[in-house]
């Protein structure tokens, strides 16, 4: 039984990411072995004499931008039965909260297919009280790419890993998709580094963990050891990098890092929101627009881009631009880290221009 749920764990790690056709039907069938395994070696699903098949459970769970973990207002969260037959769709709160109710035991699967993120799959049992927690971190979806692009390159590498090593990796990344699980998931990232240590992704995923620590310092070290490994051809440590170093105004050497993310992808959104962040630092507001108004364009969704833009804007005088991006701002992140600030500019900048001040426009 134990080597039936490590097999499933493994499989569910892949719905996760875009996948062929023909993969989705490997996967549903090891998934139809499984639960007939599970249910003839248990003598039924329901053997447990305290689970009750009457009582209804729910699905709970936050979805946050895996990028900076700020939660996500207004997603499409997707549920259906094992049969592939669609039960129910709702959309995340303020919070990036959603829930589903009133379900029997079993499984489900959740989907989410929005245009500006990779799509996500998960298989979610109910096996007991209360129910299932579930926690989403959506990336960007690459701009152009094919619907199988995004996620296929890693899992492949993933894939090449020995099967306990891929279990260890993904107990890492579970831990770190957990808003207080951070310093566990660097355990589980160096025990990857330790049997597989030229995966130069958990290098990645360990430098994310020590950002959610703050320590910037151990997050800029491996950030390098991940650039190292993969031969410069890996953009996400230098948008990092870039980061943490327009953090601490160091832009000469966060400029350097962004442009060298983005010769590797130049469509890449991070890339221009990083640069517009490190050209306004050194004093070049017009430059800063064109990269934040390219960031804008391959990806709309973003909030911070909006605090950006405003105070770039703010700088060449452009009042109605600010306050059209802090009414952006505000309606994807109402009760966002700057929504407090952006209220205050808002209304500061319409009495500058003999306004009455308006409220912002509703979240969606």
């Amino acid at each position: 039984m134990l080597q039936l749920v490590r097999r499933f764990a493994a499989t569910k790690r892949i719905l996760k990411s875009p996948s062929s056709g023909l993969v989705r039907t490997a996967i549903a069938l090891v998934f139809a072995s499984f639960m007939a395994a599970c249910i003839s070696a248990q003598g039924g699903l329901n053997q447990d004499p305290t689970l009750d098949p009457v009582i209804k459970y729910t699905i709970t769970g936050t979805v946050e931008f895996a990028l900076d973990n700020s939660e996500l207002r207004g997603i499409k969260v997707n549920l259906f039965a094992p049969s592939g037959e669609p039960l129910n769709s709702v959309y995340t709160d303020s919070r990036g909260y959603f829930e589903f109710g009133n379900l029997p035991l079993g499984y489900y699967t959740i989907t989410i297919n929005d245009e500006s993120f990779e799509p996500y799959h998960e298989m979610v049992g109910i096996v007991g009280r209360p129910g299932a927690r579930v926690y989403v971190r959506l990336r960007p979806a690459a701009k152009d790419a094919k619907p199988s692009a995004p996620g296929s390159a890693v899992s492949a590498r993933e894939l090449a890993l020995p099967q306990k090593t891929q279990e260890t990796l993904h107990k890492g990344l579970d831990a770190l998709s957990d808003a207080h699980g951070a310093a566990k998931s660097i355990t589980y990232f160096e025990q990857v580094i330790q049997t597989s240590p030229d995966f130069y992704e958990a290098y990645y995923e360990k430098g994310v963990a020590y950002l959610r620590l703050q320590k910037m310092d151990d997050a800029a070290t491996a950030f390098r050891k991940a650039i190292d490994l993969s031969k410069g051809h890996y953009a996400d440590p230098y948008f990092e990098l870039a980061s943490i170093f327009a953090d601490q105004e160091k832009f000469p050497e966060a400029e350097a890092m962004a442009r060298k993310g983005m010769g590797i992808q130049p469509d890449s959104w991070r890339a221009h929101y990083e640069l517009a962040r490190i050209l306004f630092g050194e004093g070049l507001p017009v430059d800063a627009e064109q990269s934040a108004l390219e960031a804008k364009k391959l990806y709309p969704k973003f909030p911070r881009l909006y605090i950006v833009l405003a105070n770039i804007q703010l700088r060449l005088g452009k009042n109605e631009a600010v306050i059209e991006d802090l009414d952006t701002y505000l309606k994807l992140a109402p009760e966002g880290t700057y929504s407090s600030q952006a209220r205050q500019l808002k209304e500061k900048t319409e009495k500058l221009l003999g306004r009455t001040p308006s409220p912002p426009p509703a979240g969606h």
